[in-house]
């Protein structure tokens, strides 16, 4: 018998030996069949060619919409194959919804073209759905290899096999993700959305749901236009990829979490190197007394990671949304940040150099503020190769600091700054807020080393392999003092480049973890040559062990060293003047070490954990603390 071929003009017909020419052909290019074994395969057993087609019924079925379309439901299944010719085609047909088809392919409604064998020509690339419960390209990207399969259509492989063998071809994205999270088998919630999806497709053909839709048309015909989209209904919470990932990303981070709420948020871009405590360290140690470690929360939303031991106190919990975000649209990663931070209903948040937090208030920072206490953390500048600046107080202070209650820096000369580019001054200036970074009274001063006529000076100098921390000075001075040994370490991988610049007298000993791991007995003096900063932890550690310090006298550093207790130097990118300082430092150990002395002294009277736990909790809870007596007493 033969069938109308809708990808020909009208009366070109294709004759069975047409269409098992162009079957085969596909196969033969695909590599996957013989010509002699296709041949056979495909050729008529003894038993079908004695089968009769048989006719199959057509009734018009009365629906919610309505008389034409109906009608051209059963002009379409008229034109559909006879049973018995076909048992591929068959088996498709005991499944192939012609109204969910054509609702789709409504270009096919004007034309008697069988829908059956149009779906099955276009195999993979077929968009229509042949039922509301199977989506042809949902089912192909999870299962790619079905795409080329032996059978016409992957929609005949999975009704042959795939179904029976649990293969998803659910319409609803996420399913395999959202299952555990519903705390179903994937199979189970698929049978939940088929059973679902299946009533409410009944419920708006024939049922008062689309009686209601029917007469909603009567009143406003464009409402008739959206009958398509009952063909692929959202079944929350499967609505997006995205919606799915947000919803798995939300419940892991917040079990990560306890399920509980915080007091404080702060959210930074990674754990970061170093043993040391960093900013977030000493807020969070600082705040013991006011809270509980439970009630505070670290996200890391750029980098994965955990921080190293000793940088929170313990409880502090942490959640790594980095990693749970890594393969996620960045838009949506934007969004989940900002409804993770709402959730824990916090006191105050505060963003630690998250990149991904300052992108997310580019759209949502309005939102965010309405009802969250935001702070910015806020460090120094970059200077990039070409000499122009770039940092996150140059990109975002302006366009976040209408959004916020207030800014933190580590130094007064960031504050300044910040003050003097943006001509801020009375409420606004004092929005700006200084965390003078505490020192470790625990510390130990480091013993002087054993003076010997064969042991040559000792100089130690540390840092990341970068231009900020001027490693080429570094080693112009070393270069100008051959009688010393200079030991320097550095962050992760030392460049090719910088190894081969090495003088001979620079030992370049790898990264350290913390500063206890270094032989500071061994060190005369302590080498700081960096061109930018605020105020290092690396100089409020060193300067803690007694440890003559030689170091830059740029941005923030100011705020450590000082005439009284070291040896700042000016003009910092003169290696002569360093070379000056230092031998000034190794002609009288005595006199430098008591010099030393005298810096740590200083810093243990103006850091103390005391001042910098007051002055964080009233930056930071003041306003909070203050609406909690308000609504206690109201």
């Amino acid at each position: 018998m033969a069938a109308i071929d809708a990808n020909k003009g009208e009366g070109d017909v294709a004759t069975p030996a047409r269409l098992l020419a162009r079957k085969l052909r596909g196969l033969l290019r695909r590599g996957r069949v013989t010509v002699q074994g296709e041949l056979e395969r495909l050729a008529p057993s003894d038993e079908a060619r004695s089968r009769q087609a048989v006719p199959r019924e057509v009734a018009e079925q009365k629906t919610h919409l309505g008389p034409i379309m109906d009608a051209n439901v059963a002009r379409a299944q008229g034109a559909m194959l006879p049973a018995g010719l076909d048992d591929d085609y068959d088996l498709a047909y005991e499944h192939f919804d012609v109204m969910n088809f054509l609702l789709q392919a409504r270009h096919l409604l004007a034309d008697d073209v069988d829908p059956l064998r149009h779906f099955l020509r276009h195999g993979a690339r077929a968009a229509a759905s042949p039922d509301i419960n199977f989506h042809m390209r949902s089912y192909v990207s999870r299962y790619p290899e079905k795409k080329d399969g032996v059978e016409q259509s992957p929609y005949l492989e999975w009704l042959k096999r795939g179904k029976a063998a649990g293969e998803i071809a659910d319409p609803a994205p996420g399913v395999q993700k959202m299952a555990p999270f519903l705390g179903m088998t994937t199979t189970e919630l698929v049978d939940l959305l088929v059973e679902t999806r299946s009533d409410l497709q009944d419920r708006l053909r024939t049922g008062t749901l689309g009686e209601m839709f029917a007469k909603a048309t009567e009143v406003e015909p464009l409402i008739g236009g959206v009958w398509t989209e009952s063909t692929r209904p959202i079944i929350p919470p499967l609505a997006s990829v995205n919606s799915v990932d947000q919803i798995v990303t939300m419940h892991a981070c917040q079990r990560a979490a306890g399920f509980a709420r915080a007091r404080l948020v702060l959210v930074c871009t990674e754990p970061r190197w170093g043993g040391g405590r960093r900013v977030e360290g000493h807020i969070t140690h600082a705040l013991t007394g006011h809270l509980e470690p439970h009630d505070i929360v670290v996200i890391y939303t750029d980098k994965s990671g955990t921080a190293p031991p000793g940088r929170f106190p313990a409880g502090v919990r942490e959640v790594d949304l980095a990693a749970e975000v890594e393969q996620m649209d960045r838009q949506a990663a934007h969004r989940m940040l900002v409804e993770l931070i709402r959730s824990f209903h916090a006191d105050a948040v505060v963003n630690i150099n998250s990149t991904l937090l300052y992108q997310a208030m580019t759209t949502y920072g309005k939102a965010l503020a309405a009802s969250e206490r935001l702070f910015l953390m806020l460090f120094c500048n970059e200077q990039l190769d070409m000499g122009n600046w770039l940092g996150l107080p140059l990109r975002y202070f302006y366009r976040c600091f209408d959004l916020v209650e207030g800014v933190i820096t580590d130094s007064d000369y960031l504050a300044n700054w910040l003050r003097e580019r943006h001509q801020l001054a009375g409420e606004e200036a004092r929005r700006i807020h200084v965390f003078r970074a505490p020192v470790d009274a625990q510390i130990p001063v480091a013993a002087v080393p054993t003076s010997s006529p064969s042991r040559q000076p000792q100089v130690f100098w540390a840092g990341r392999w970068d231009r900020q921390k001027r490693i080429d000075i570094a080693f112009a001075v070393a270069r100008c003092m051959p009688d010393v040994q200079f030991r320097m370490w550095g962050e992760s991988v030392l460049t090719p480049g910088h190894v081969g610049e090495a003088p001979d007298n620079v030992r370049l000993e790898g990264a350290y973890a913390h500063l206890s791991d270094l032989e500071l007995s061994d060190a005369d003096a302590w080498l700081y040559t960096s061109a930018w900063d605020g105020a290092p932890s690396q100089l409020l550690e060193v300067g803690m062990t007694g440890i003559p310090i030689v170091g830059s006298l740029v941005g923030g550093t100011g705020e450590v060293l000082g005439d009284d207790g070291s040896w700042p130097v000016a003009d910092f990118e003169n290696p002569d003047v360093y070379v000056s300082a230092l031998r000034d430092v190794l002609a009288d150990q005595e006199k430098a070490r008591h010099r030393a002395r005298a810096l740590r002294e200083r810093l243990l009277r103006e850091r103390t954990e005391a001042a910098y736990a007051d002055h964080a909790v009233d930056v930071l809870f003041g306003g909070a603390d203050n609406e909690r007596r308000e609504e206690a007493a109201g």
